[in-house]
C-alpha cells in the first residue's frame, strides 16, 4: 500500500509533537482518507484502519485506549488563523464515533470533517504538504515525525532554516533543554530516521559571533524533490479501495533524460492523399 497524504500547509501550524506515535499515525491515516471527500462521513473498519496507520495489533485494549485518547485530543483541538485584521478559530471535525465489541474483534470508526475545515484536505492548489503515509507511520521518534512534516512542506526547495526560537516552539522542546539536550534528544533521532526520506540530509548549526557563540538557528539541506504539474482531483476514485495505490509518475517530458523529438513532415504524395481525405470528410462525400 502506497497511500499519498496531502493537506494544506496550514495544518502544519498545529503542534502535535506531544501526541503519541500511534495517535499521530491514526490522525494522518484519517486525513489521508478524508481527501477529496468534502464533508462526507468516512467509515473505517478495524482491518482497514490499522493497515492505514501501520498499527501492530499486540493488544486489542491498547487500540481502544489510543482511539479514545485521539478523540479526546481532537475535541479540544482547533485550527487558528490570525491576520492583521482577523482571527479565526475552527474545529477540525464535526463528528467522530468509535464502536467496538466486548473483545474488540469488531471495531469501526466514523469520521466527518467540519465544513469550515474541509478546505484543509480538499481544496488544494499550490500550498500543500505531501508525503507517503507509510513513510510517516514508519518513523518512531515524535521529534523526527514532526520534522518530517515540516521538511516535506519544503520538499521541492531542498533547504530550510529555522531560528532557535522557531525551532523550539514548533517541536515543543522543553524550555529546560540546552544546546546539548537538543543535540542528543532532538537532533539525534532526526539525523537517525530522516535521511532515508530526504536524500543527503545535512543539518547545520548556526552560531552567533557574540560571546559564548550561542546557537541562533538550524539549517536543513537535502536534495529537493522533482515534481510534475499538479492535477486537481487526480486521485479521485468512484470505487473506494483502501489498498489501491496512489503513485505519482512524472510525464516523459518532465524527466531530465527527455529529448524533444523533431517534427517530421509527410512525403508530398502522402500529404496530397491526406488533404484529399480531409476534403471528402468536410464535404461529407462517400469514400
Amino acid at each position: 500500500m502506497n497511500e499519498v497524504t496531502r493537506y494544506h500547509n496550514e495544518l502544519n501550524t498545529i503542534p502535535m509533537r506531544e501526541w503519541t506515535t500511534e495517535e499521530q499515525n491514526f490522525f494522518f491515516a484519517i486525513i489521508t482518507e478524508a481527501r477529496d471527500k468534502g464533508e462526507k462521513m468516512i467509515h473505517f473498519k478495524k482491518e482497514d484502519l490499522i493497515e492505514l496507520a501501520n498499527y501492530t495489533m499486540n493488544e486489542n485494549r491498547r487500540l481502544e485506549n489510543t482511539i479514545v485518547s485521539l478523540i479526546d485530543k481532537l475535541e479540544n483541538m482547533r485550527y487558528r488563523e490570525r491576520t492583521k485584521n482577523s482571527y479565526t478559530s475552527m474545529a477540525l471535525f464535526q463528528y467522530f464515533e468509535a464502536n467496538w465489541s466486548d473483545n474488540l474483534s469488531e471495531f469501526t470508526l466514523d469520521v466527518q470533517v467540519s465544513n469550515r475545515f474541509a478546505y484543509i484536505v480538499n481544496k488544494l492548489e499550490a500550498e500543500f504538504t505531501q508525503f507517503e503515509l507509510r513513510q510517516f507511520t514508519n518513523i518512531r521518534s515524535t521529534y523526527a515525525k514532526e520534522m518530517f512534516k515540516k521538511l516535506k512542506q519544503w520538499r521541492t526547495i531542498g533547504k530550510k532554516e529555522y531560528s532557535i526560537e522557531e525551532f523550539k516552539e514548533m517541536l515543543q522542546i522543553p524550555k529546560s533543554y540546552r544546546t546539548r539536550e537538543i543535540s542528543t534528544r532532538v537532533l539525534a533521532p532526526i539525523k537517525r530516521e530522516l535521511p532515508e526520506y530526504f536524500k543527503n540530509l545535512k543539518i547545520k548549526t548556526i552560531k552567533s559571533s557574540a560571546r559564548g557563540n550561542p546557537v541562533i538557528a538550524y539549517e536543513f539541506r537535502w536534495e529537493k524533490e522533482k515534481i510534475g504539474t499538479w492535477v486537481p482531483n487526480k486521485y479521485n476514485q468512484n470505487t473506494h479501495n483502501y489498498y489501491s495505490k496512489r503513485i505519482e509518475k512524472l510525464p516523459e517530458w518532465a524527466t531530465n533524460e527527455y529529448i524533444q523529438k523533431e517534427d517530421t513532415l509527410l512525403p508530398p504524395d502522402q500529404q496530397a492523399l491526406y488533404q484529399e481525405r480531409l476534403k471528402r470528410i468536410r464535404e461529407n462525400k462517400p469514400k
